[in-house]
């Protein structure tokens, strides 16, 4: 009689499959946040992401957002 394997390991996905993952990936953060962030969030890597988002920051800041920091974003407003 021949034993269950002890650990199961699925056969790598062909780079079709990959590619349409990342497609409907992309779709998604298209739909969900717009053509800019998918892009930001999708093509850039993690140094470009953060300089770009420092770079929003700033671009705020000059147009009279304030940024508060005081509070952490989970918590409730009284």
């Amino acid at each position: 009689m021949k034993r269950a394997p002890l650990t199961y390991r699925l056969p790598p996905w062909s780079k079709e499959k990959l590619a349409r993952l990342r497609e409907i990936e992309r779709d998604f953060h298209v739909r969900a946040f717009g053509e800019e962030l998918a892009r930001v969030n999708l093509d850039l890597n993690e140094e470009e992401r953060r300089r770009y988002l420092a770079g929003m920051r700033e671009t705020a800041r000059a147009h009279g957002v304030k940024m508060n920091r005081s509070r952490s974003p989970f918590e409730e407003e009284p």
